[in-house]
């Protein structure tokens, strides 16, 4: 048996894991994780981890060790990566239904054929990705690359209750290297304000105060509402997405909470766009850490330009340099770059 590659979690938080589980199935090297979250008040499994891991197992039929509740650590030998049909995964709490798809989307882009998924969680919740920046960012980036995921939003779920629903279909594709660094003009502004259980004056003031801000800077956006009387859980947010010319998707978002005027949420939500939108990257900097492991498994060298190198693009490259043998060079500036020469290159 080979010896697992050894990732250290004591400096991240979930994606460590995630994305040592991710790419030890699409490589087929084992992977022992330790200190799982270290960096995080309450350190070790929590549901939503947990439910990653043994579904990225069962995607590619992986022996799995340690995998329960508070683990620290875990051993993964991953085997065949086989597509799944009707496949429904039920986090069991408010985690995020986004981070659950995104662990595993890179095994089922190498699978023989396309895979159909239904997924309760969270969908707007603290800490990850809502729904539509996934839906509007994230997966547009992704279809560029190769693989292709179509998704549909059943109900929204928010924290603390969950209850949310997406079903996801993913067609898998060889991933074609890419090179952004340059970046358009925008083209439009266009978003999404949301509510659910709440009186649909609060969706009303998000957009509107967005509206207002972004006005102030010279763009014209064009927010949808979304209102829903009843759901499984109560909650707001609001997604903001700038298309330039080129391609480039960038994004603010921010998510309601209990005693914060609508209005705040709203003026949050269009400061962080423009916030991005003066960075000079190509790539927006919460997508720039989630193309790390997809930049590592292309088939050929990658680059990018994003505003500023985080924490998150940091740990994402040890972990793709451990477990895949690609090489990253990241480069400090205005803009920040990232280059990728993967194993197969």
């Amino acid at each position: 048996m080979t010896e697992p590659i050894t990732i250290n979690g004591s400096e991240g938080g979930g994606q460590m894991l995630r994305n040592a589980v991710a790419l030890s199935a699409v490589t087929g090297r084992p992977v022992r994780v330790l200190s799982i979250r270290g960096a995080r008040p309450q350190p070790g499994l929590r549901p939503q981890h947990l439910m990653s891991v043994r579904s990225v197992a069962q995607v590619c039929g992986a022996t799995l060790t340690g995998a329960e509740i508070g683990s620290c650590q875990i051993e993964f030998q991953p085997g065949e990566i086989r597509p799944r049909q009707d496949w429904r995964l039920d986090i069991g709490t408010a985690g995020s239904t986004m981070l659950l798809l995104q662990s595993l989307l890179p095994a089922l882009a190498r699978a023989e054929g396309p895979s159909q998924l239904t997924l309760t969680g969270g969908t707007d919740v603290p800490f990850a990705p809502p729904f539509d920046y996934f839906d509007q960012v994230f997966l547009p980036a992704l279809s560029e690359l190769g693989p292709r995921v179509a998704m549909q939003l059943v109900r929204r779920g928010f924290y603390p209750k969950g209850g949310g629903e997406v079903r996801a279909t993913v067609e898998p594709a060889t991933v074609r290297s890419f090179s952004w660094c340059e970046r358009g003009p925008v083209t439009r502004i266009v978003g999404r304000c949301y509510s659910q259980g709440l009186p649909s004056h609060i969706a009303e003031r998000m957009r509107d105060s967005a509206i207002n801000v972004l006005r102030g800077s010279g763009y014209r956006p064009e927010i949808e509402l979304e209102v829903v009387e009843r759901g499984p859980s109560e909650g707001c947010g609001i997604v903001l997405w700038a298309e330039c010319e080129g391609g480039s998707r960038l994004a603010g978002s921010a998510l309601g909470r209990r005693g914060r005027r609508a209005e705040e949420v709203g003026r949050e939500a269009a400061h962080a766009l423009l916030a991005e939108l003066a960075g000079d990257g190509a790539v927006e900097t919460h997508l720039a850490d989630q193309l790390i492991v997809w930049m590592a498994l292309a088939d050929g060298p990658s680059e990018f330009t994003t505003a500023m190198l985080t924490d998150h693009v940091h740990n994402a490259v040890i972990v793709a340099e451990a477990i895949a043998g690609a090489r990253f060079t990241l480069e400090e500036g205005r803009p920040a770059r990232v280059k990728c020469e993967p194993a197969v290159s």
